[in-house]
């Protein structure tokens, strides 16, 4: 697959999602998102599902801008993707929020919001224009309220995940675009949804990401940017991938249809990266 040729359709999940809140520059990356044909989550029952927040990415006044998925991994850190932090698509980002809710709109004003604090995206993050290492952590002041959990993440770098089912969660848009002149469709997003995807076979192909097969009829979208992919296996539980990117069909009103190949970044190779770089936000 040549992945350059793609990128003319490519939706990365994030910028430009949510609320309609502000419009971004970038006005070919598709907004809202949420995963597409999974459901709901009510209650928080299992330990993936403990572990997933919203992070809200706001300017220099507090004022909301967009949002995206991440996961607890620490007391203090939530794992994400690189792109939500990225000041060149979101030139009014003043900071961020780790809100703790499944319903963003529903709870806004209401949800606990704890402060970010620190944020590091790895160094080669979109070094080859592909939304290459697409991997950030950040750090949040305040203590995790109860029925929330970090969990484990992937460090296996030999694994092979390949056609593997794995659980994903993200918040956002629930419904696909239509193509429709005019299309917001904002009342679909901020909503947690857990969905089951499969892995595609050439999960070697890449060092630092894999993909998802489409066939599957469920897909990620923007808002699920940055959240996690679990595999569960003898009792083992942990992230092994991290949401980035969909390459799906341009659409007449210059959308992009999620339903394509969803790109999602490694986790093993970056498991080094994590601790460091945790240690040193947490200590700095």
């Amino acid at each position: 697959m040549d992945l350059r040729k793609l990128m003319a359709g490519v939706l990365i999940l994030c910028s430009g999602c949510g609320l309609a809140i502000q419009t971004h520059e970038n006005q070919d990356i598709s907004g809202n998102g949420s995963i597409i044909n999974g459901t709901p989550v009510e209650e928080r029952v299992s330990d993936a599902a403990k572990s997933v927040v919203l992070i809200e990415m706001h300017d220099i006044q507090g004022r909301p801008l967009t949002i995206c998925t991440a996961t607890l991994i620490g007391p203090n850190t939530v794992l994400t993707a690189a792109h939500c932090f990225d000041k060149t698509r979101m030139r009014a980002f003043g900071g961020f929020n780790v809100i703790f809710t499944n319903n963003y709109l529903k709870t806004y004003g209401n949800a606990l919001k704890l402060k970010g604090l620190r944020m590091a995206l790895h160094g080669s993050y979109n070094s080859t224009k592909m939304y290459d290492h697409d991997i950030a952590l950040g750090t949040f002041k305040g203590e995790v309220p109860e029925g929330y959990e970090p969990v484990d993440y992937d460090s296996d770098k030999a694994a092979n995940y390949a056609h593997q089912t794995v659980y994903s969660y993200g918040f956002g848009k629930s419904q696909d675009y239509t193509g429709k002149r005019g299309e917001r469709g904002h009342e679909y997003v901020g909503v947690l949804h857990r969905g089951v995807l499969k892995v595609a076979g050439n999960y070697n192909s890449y060092s630092d990401r894999y993909f998802l097969d489409p066939s599957t009829s469920v897909f990620i979208c923007s808002g699920d940017s940055g959240g996690p992919q679990f595999f569960h296996e003898d009792g083992v539980l942990k992230v092994i991938g991290v949401h980035s990117a969909v390459y799906g069909t341009k659409l007449d009103n210059g959308f992009t249809s999620c339903k394509g190949r969803g790109q999602v970044t490694k986790v093993a190779p970056f498991a080094q990266w994590i601790r460091e770089t945790e240690s040193k936000l947490l200590t700095n």
